[in-house]
């Protein structure tokens, strides 16, 4: 039966039980997990965690929830979607824990990334979701989002989960992924910018696309390639993180939005 948000439930407890075992939540922790769902995880983590806040989107569930843990003084259950819920206002240090929706996981990601109240997040995504967030240079699944989301975590795959540990059983596999917060303050808009440029045109080199994309002349953007010592004739998905970052602080103006 399709689930009104997307929903896929976990309900092998083992994984469960994996996921809370890789959060290392402890007393001292407060917890934040987006989706609790029929509260499989959040039966784990409410015993175990000095303060606990689940935020559900689904009214039904967020009922049946906030029943089920209206004994546990430590746990609050929220009726909100997590992508309107201000969550940059919350007190950190923060650990967050998710199965998240397939169909917002990514939104979900962009979210919380860039905010510096959390400390680390043990998140269960699409396994196409989880290649994106882990892949490295010269691979098919390197690309902006990538990049971007480097920049603000250290991201390590931890184990994959077939579709059979789900309730309606997706037609996908998912991954579990424990990212660690680098708090490297938010990224400036014209940097992102810069990097959806890069890999706009894949099939052509990075160099061109940049110049291409944000409309600076070719011999500009030679000369950041050559003061950063970066190969001219590589291909977007060839350059690494720091090689970005270099180019983008060695053009000769800043793109124009």
């Amino acid at each position: 039966m399709k689930q009104p948000h997307g929903q896929n439930f976990l309900v092998e407890k083992n994984i469960a039980l994996k996921i809370l075992t890789a959060a290392g939540i402890t007393s001292t922790d407060k917890v934040i997990e987006i989706g609790p769902g029929k509260g499989i995880l959040t039966g784990l983590i409410a015993p175990v965690a000095g303060q606990l806040k689940a935020i559900e989107i689904d009214k039904n569930l967020f009922e049946n929830l906030k029943l089920r843990f209206a004994t546990f003084e430590n746990t609050s259950i929220i009726l909100a979607d997590f992508l309107r819920y201000s969550f940059s206002e919350e007190e950190g240090p923060l650990k967050i824990v998710s199965n998240l929706p397939y169909n917002v996981s990514t939104a979900i990601i962009e979210k919380f990334l860039p905010e510096n109240n959390w400390t680390t997040a043990v998140i269960m995504v699409q396994k196409e979701v989880g290649e994106r967030l882990t892949a490295a240079p010269g691979t098919k699944d390197y690309g902006s989002f990538t990049i971007i989301c480097r920049h603000y975590a250290q991201i390590k795959k931890l184990f994959s989960v077939g579709p059979g540990c789900f309730f309606p059983k997706p037609r996908v596999d998912s991954v579990v992924l424990k990212l660690t917060n680098l708090c490297s303050g938010r990224l400036e808009s014209l940097f992102i910018q810069f990097i959806k440029s890069a890999f706009s045109q894949r099939r052509k080199t990075a160099l061109n696309s940049i110049s291409s994309a944000l409309n600076l002349s070719k011999p500009e953007v030679l000369k950041a390639f050559e003061a950063s010592r970066v190969d001219t004739s590589l291909r977007p998905e060839n350059l690494d993180i720091g090689q970005f970052d270099r180019i983008y602080k060695t053009l000769p103006f800043p793109p124009v939005e």
